[in-house]
């Protein structure tokens, strides 16, 4: 058995293999869905912006046939398009289970990754919802405990830090929000740049 100084100093080889004719605007269709809650393409090119949803008490579709596709809540305007959340596999104790919601379809969104608005986090659903919910004390879950930190929320958990939170609760526009992202984005732009594999786009 080799000592742990003889692995540290064996060299380690591997062959990059680049795909023939794509570029970051090559839109790729999955053949098998990842999850029950990933069923289409629809839900996968939403899931990036919607799943933020779950740090709040939102529902974002999950025991419907459209997940990631929607959101709502019991309490938001009755006038607003309405489903309900069942407990189906994958989802057997969804949020808002057996309770009507009211909110946003997504499923009829012409999504086209190669525009620019297409390839980002759209604030605009979560600042929508912030927006239409009654209690905004009650739309970000908050831990079952006592002294809580911006650190314990799940929703900080899934952004990273409490700033998004924060930036929607002062009720700053996407746009605004987007600009504090600016600085760090530029600086990582230059870091990733040297391990791009493919052409790189605006």
């Amino acid at each position: 058995m080799r000592n742990a100084k003889q692995t540290a100093d064996t060299p380690f080889h591997f062959l990059v293999i680049k795909c023939e004719g794509y570029t970051h605007n090559t839109a790729y269709q999955l053949p098998v869905a990842p999850s029950p809650n990933l069923p289409n393409m629809q839900s996968i090119y939403l899931y990036s912006s919607t799943c933020y949803f779950e740090g709040t008490d939102v529902s974002l579709g999950r025991g419907t046939d459209k997940p990631f596709q929607l959101y709502g809540h019991p309490s938001m305007p009755k006038d607003l398009f309405s489903f309900t959340p069942r407990s189906v596999p994958g989802a057997k104790n969804p949020p808002q289970l057996n309770k009507t919601c009211y909110g946003r379809d997504l499923s009829g969104e012409k999504i086209d990754i190669t525009k620019p608005e297409w390839r980002k986090i759209r604030l605009e659903y979560l600042i929508d919802a912030y927006n239409l919910f009654p209690d905004k004390s009650k739309f970000f879950l908050k831990p079952n405990r006592e002294n809580i930190q911006p650190q314990d929320y799940f929703f900080n958990k899934l952004t990273g830090n409490g700033l998004l939170m924060e930036q929607i609760i002062m009720g700053l526009s996407e746009d605004e929000i987007r600009k504090t992202w600016q600085p760090g984005l530029t600086a990582f732009k230059v870091i990733r740049k040297k391990y791009l594999l493919y052409e790189d786009f605006e």
